[in-house]
């Protein structure tokens, strides 16, 4: 291993993740989302990658990330997600990204920072995700009001599913509703073909009929479902695998306890593999006494409490030695761990999990 952790990202099941989204909801445009640097796999590299791959147009949460894609010369389309304040709407402009209008206020933000052209924006609706954007109730007057300002260029409306996810998925069909109302009120309010977008990695699984002229998908290009009720309609290939190097191994009486607070102690004389890799590289507290690693095709418990820098595995009966990879999700020559599997055997989701992935684990990026 080229370090004690690593996190290798595996190009090629990345595009064919995005490949497959692309054949599945064609003519319909796919917008990337690669915020949170990509779910962690690193948004210059991915972005990059999927440009060489055809895919066009991207989608971050904040400007500081829409700014790092293009200070490393990539000059897509990119569309901001978060609020933009007065001082950032100028240099979102300047750089061309699409700007997301929540409501009347963000108008008139833009139409006071005087940019010089008109800003392409993307309107939020709100359809019952009660998170951000614009309300069923202010929206004859928000259109007419997002129609008539000479400095704004509308790009979108889109908005966003709160259960696409789900089995159940009759919330999800209300809210295409709302969405389909909206769109035809902003329609009458003289909006013309503007991108239409609803649809999550969920949505791009679970509901066809709400693809509309694009769809956006985050969570699937990586290679995982967005919970395990959604309809596996595509095969999702993991992109990151987190590797650890076994630092030390240690033979212990029975009877001894292992790691913080004594929460795990040996049943019987134990050998124990002490791994480099904590909480600081993105191994998740809940993983200790109750995860999985993979040593030599082997999996091995972890024991005790994961710790910042370090987590231990019980090995006994295993002939592991110091130098051996442990593999703690994805993909490795002698075996797979799911991260789907791993999340929700302790209650969270794949996308904390790769996005608490630490910036000292180097991101290893592979290409066949």
């Amino acid at each position: 291993m080229q370090a004690s952790t690593i996190a290798e990202i595996n190009l090629d099941n990345l595009a064919k993740n995005a490949v497959a989204v692309r054949d599945l909801v064609a003519p319909s445009r796919v917008i990337c989302v690669v915020k949170a640097d990509a779910y962690g796999h690193g948004a210059v590299a991915v972005t990059g990658h999927l440009i060489k791959h055809g895919f066009d147009f991207f989608a971050v949460a904040r400007l500081a990330e829409a700014q790092e894609l293009r200070e490393a010369g990539i000059d897509a389309p990119v569309l901001i997600f978060g609020r933009l304040f007065p001082g950032q709407i100028k240099e979102a402009a300047k750089n061309g990204f699409r700007v997301t209008v929540f409501g009347a206020e963000d108008i008139e933000w833009i139409e006071r920072e005087g940019c010089g052209s008109p800003v392409k924006v993307h309107a939020k609706i709100d359809t019952g995700m009660g998170r951000v954007g614009l309300l069923s109730e202010n929206g004859p007057d928000f259109f007419r009001r997002l129609a008539g300002s000479r400095a704004l260029e509308i790009e979108g409306l889109y908005s966003h599913f709160a259960s696409a996810d789900e089995a159940d998925l009759t919330f999800a069909r209300i809210q295409m509703e709302r969405f389909r109302a909206a769109v035809s009120e902003a329609s009458g309010a003289g909006i013309r073909h503007p991108m239409i977008h609803m649809s999550n990695s969920g949505g791009v699984l679970a509901l066809p009929e709400a693809r509309f002229s694009a769809v956006r998908t985050g969570i699937f290009l990586y290679g995982h479902y967005p919970s395990g009720e959604v309809a596996r309609t595509l095969p999702a290939h993991q992109v990151m695998s987190l590797k650890a190097a076994v630092a030390h191994v240690r033979n212990l009486p029975a009877n001894t306890p292992v790691s913080y607070g004594s929460t795990w102690v040996t049943p019987r004389p134990s050998k124990i593999a002490v791994i480099a890799a904590g909480y600081a590289d993105g191994v998740d507290r809940r993983m200790g006494n109750r995860c999985h690693v993979l040593i030599r095709g082997q999996k091995c418990p972890i024991v005790g409490r994961v710790t910042m820098d370090q987590i231990m595995a019980d090995v006994t009966g295993l002939d592991a030695k110091v130098g051996d990879t442990a593999l703690l999700w994805g993909d490795s020559d002698q075996g797979s761990i799911s991260l789907l599997e791993v999340s929700q055997t302790i209650g969270t989701i794949t996308y904390e999990l790769t996005c608490g992935v630490g910036k000292r684990v180097p991101r290893i990026y592979k290409d066949q």
